[in-house]
This record gives C-alpha cells, sequence and structure tokens, in this order.
C-alpha cells in the first residue's frame, strides 16, 4: 500500500473509531468507551508519522472537518455524562445526609440516624 493511501485510511478508520466512540457516549457503554480510547491512542501515536505527499488538499480537508467535529462532539457527551454523574453523586449524597424523623424508644419524636450507604465524603 502507497504511503498516500496508508495516510488517507488511517485518517478513515480513525473517524470510525471516534464514530464508535460517540455512539458508545450515548448508549452509556463504559466499557466499550474504555477499549475505543485505548484505540484512540494507538492512532495517536500513528499519526505524527504519517505522510500526505502526493495528496491533495481537497481529498484531506473533508476527513479532517470529520474527526474534528467528532472529536468535539465526543468531548461535549463526555462533560455531558461527567456533569450527569456529579448531579447524580450530590443528589444522592445530600438525600443520605438528611435524617427522618421518628418516634424514639422512649416515645418521643426525634430525628433518627440513618446508616449511611454511601461515602458522604466525595
Amino acid at each position: 500500500m502507497s504511503k498516500k493511501a496508508r495516510a488517507l485510511n488511517t485518517l478513515i478508520q480513525f473517524k470510525t473509531v471516534l464514530m464508535d466512540e460517540k455512539n458508545a457516549l450515548i448508549k452509556n457503554d463504559s466499557a466499550k468507551v474504555k477499549a475505543l480510547v485505548e484505540q484512540k491512542q494507538t492512532f495517536l501515536d500513528r499519526l505524527p508519522t504519517l505522510t500526505t505527499d502526493g495528496l491533495k488538499k481537497e481529498d484531506l480537508i473533508g476527513v479532517v472537518e470529520e474527526i474534528k467535529n467528532l472529536q468535539q462532539t465526543n468531548l461535549v457527551l463526555t462533560q455531558q455524562v461527567i456533569s450527569y454523574q456529579e448531579m447524580m453523586m450530590k443528589a444522592i449524597s445530600t438525600g443520605v445526609k438528611k435524617g427522618s424523623s421518628t418516634y424514639s424508644k422512649r416515645g418521643d419524636y426525634s430525628a433518627a440516624q440513618q446508616a449511611n450507604l454511601i461515602d458522604q465524603s466525595l
């Protein structure tokens, strides 16, 4: 395979990995996201070594633009997932901190201590 065909093929493969990552982020499939991030790392090692000699700028612009857009989309999706997780942890830890009021063994009304299932130091 020629160098220019290899360069274009590598970019197209990278774009495919980014599209798979986008779908995995949307589906909240963390195992698949982890595997795809590892795949992306191998591309990050290969991309600087690609030579585009002989390729026309028009051949590259479309693929590179799609890669750029997918990277931005995946970044936004990742930030959204992190924000959602933080919101859930805050809601859970706030709910756990609140004690419920009940009657004590002596018959008076007081706030009960709850057993905490979640580490509140998060």
